[in-house]
């Protein structure tokens, strides 16, 4: 058995020396948003029984994307993340993968630059989801800040 005195001796200097060791973790700042996807958003019209939600958090400082959707789509083929204001259509900016779709989150890399740019102005990305019935995309829903609910309520 080893004495209490020495054992103290010697698990102090390694916990002094890990603590040392490990750097601390920088705050990154997350920005949380909804998109309600609906046939009726997309641009020409999709599907109208196609609805969904998609939550959408980004990170700033590591330019990532964390997605989680959920809809009532059938056999989708593509889902993404699209620059464009309501009403317009527009490049694919974060392809995301429909077979997450009602599943976990997924989380993906991209530029500051990009990350940025969603956080500025969500209401100019949207998010939507394709099936081979309607290859130009069968629900859409334009990103939108969650507010925090008020306290009291």
């Amino acid at each position: 058995m080893i004495p209490q005195a020495l054992s103290m001796a010697l698990v102090a200097p390694a916990l002094a020396a890990g603590a040392l060791a490990i750097p601390a973790s920088p705050a990154f700042t997350h920005e949380n948003f909804i998109a309600i996807l609906s046939g009726a958003n997309e641009v020409p019209p999709g599907d109208p029984a196609i609805i969904g939600i998609a939550q959408v958090e980004v990170e700033l400082e590591r330019g990532e994307v964390c997605t989680e959707v959920k809809s009532n789509v059938q056999n989708p083929t593509d889902m993404h993340i699209h620059k464009g204001a309501a009403g317009t259509n527009g490049p694919v900016v974060v392809p995301l993968d429909p077979r997450t779709i009602n599943g976990a989150r997924t989380c993906m890399l991209v530029a500051t630059d990009l990350a940025k740019a969603i956080v500025a102005n969500p209401a100019g990305f949207y998010v939507n989801i394709h099936t081979a019935a309607m290859p130009a995309g069968a629900t859409r829903g334009q990103l939108a800040p969650v507010v925090p609910m008020p306290a009291g309520l």
